[in-house]
């Protein structure tokens, strides 16, 4: 059986897409890949199983349909995204703005991401998460500067937020000023003790610190850095992130070896698989405007695949709030769609015996006391 791979090119708003999916049998894996203009946007792989099977055709389709599936659902999705891009920017409603913004970082569409985040800003100015993801985009951009000029001005607008004190941090780390860097992340840790990426960048600080200055006077002693990036790292282990606990004991006996530049490369080489985008509840927020503007692009099958990534995602990081929240939105939503069909199925009743009492006493109690939970599930999302 060889490999199986598709091509597509596609025009959003006058943005050409290239998108390419192929599978890789030596790899059990089937992996997409987005570009515009020639740049790789966004990588995703799904795995598969290569059974072993005496009907070899059967294993063929099985992985095809993975193959095309994955393919065709990245490209609807890139036509979806822009097409609630356009419904977003008729309205004045920064908090979708916001979420759009993240949805677009997702994909690494930063001056997409950027734009939305100035929108948001535009409409709210003292908005915390606007001036945070805006600061954020800009690290992710590469314009740390920009980055450390939006985040101060989130705390100088009364928005002491660990998130922002983190992402200051970042930026500040990015420009390799370490001893502020050092007290933002201490700052975050501060307000959020179990916060992982601070602890995970707090150690980096104190390591990346000692390569590039021994004798900084601000920094505490080199032997001292050293300690407490360690102290940071054996806390990690408390958040029990797989991908974190596995790579630990090579971690922990490269620095009690003194060997800082082999640590550093082992955190940064794991940096993607210990903190995934869809840990930073990016699923909630492709879920949420999809509810919101998505129209007949979120159905069943949609809501289904949320929860199942949601579920599979909580599995292996069962101690990040964001994600017990946004699988608490998405059962919320499967409630809203079952409490729509209960109203259609009374009404079909109806329709068949316009004298049964019991079906239409059942309609009006579900219309009115189910105007309060639609109220209530409206609030949430926004």
């Amino acid at each position: 059986m060889s490999d199986i791979g598709y091509n597509d090119n596609i025009v959003v708003e006058g943005r050409k897409f290239h998108i390419q999916t192929a599978s890789s049998l030596k790899k059990g894996a089937a992996r997409c890949e987005v570009f515009e203009e020639g740049r790789l946007i966004t990588t995703q792989v799904v795995e598969f199983e290569r059974r072993r099977s005496s009907d070899e055709e059967s294993m063929e389709q099985r992985i095809r349909r993975i193959v095309s599936d994955l393919h065709q659902e990245t490209v609807g999705e890139i036509d979806l995204m822009f097409q609630i891009a356009d419904k977003v920017k008729k309205l004045r409603h920064a908090p979708s703005n916001i979420k759009l913004g993240l949805l677009f970082l997702h994909n690494n569409l930063m001056k997409d991401a950027i734009q939305q985040f100035e929108t948001a800003l535009s409409i709210d100015p003292d908005s915390a998460s606007a001036l945070n993801n805006l600061g954020l985009a800009h690290i992710f951009n590469g314009q740390n500067i920009k980055a450390i000029n939006y985040l101060k001005l989130a705390l100088e607008k009364g928005h002491p937020y660990a998130d922002v004190y983190h992402n200051l941090g970042l930026a500040y780390l990015n420009q390799n000023q370490h001893f502020n860097a050092l007290q933002n992340f201490q700052e975050a840790l501060r307000l959020n003790p179990n916060y992982s990426k601070a602890q995970y960048h707090l150690a980096i600080v104190y390591l990346e610190s000692i390569l590039a200055d021994k004798s900084d006077t601000k920094m505490p002693p080199p032997s001292i850095r050293l300690e407490r990036a360690q102290y940071q790292l054996m806390k990690l282990t408390d958040a029990e992130i797989p991908e974190f606990n596995a790579i630990y004991s090579k971690l922990d006996e490269a620095l009690k070896k003194s060997e800082i530049e082999n640590a550093l490369e082992l955190l940064r080489h794991s940096k993607d698989k210990i903190f995934p985008s869809e840990v930073l509840g990016l699923i909630g927020m492709d879920f949420y405007l999809k509810f919101m503007y998505g129209g007949k692009g979120l159905n069943t099958k949609i809501i289904k695949k949320f929860e199942k990534r949601l579920s599979n995602a909580i599995d292996k990081h069962p101690n990040y709030a964001d994600l017990w929240n946004n699988l608490g939105v998405v059962h919320l939503i499967q409630c809203r769609n079952l409490f729509l069909q209960a109203l259609n199925e009374f009404d079909r009743a109806l329709e068949i015996n316009p004298s049964f009492n019991k079906a239409l006493k059942n309609k009006k109690l579900v219309e009115n006391d189910g105007k309060e939970f639609l109220i209530l599930l409206r609030a949430i999302l926004r």
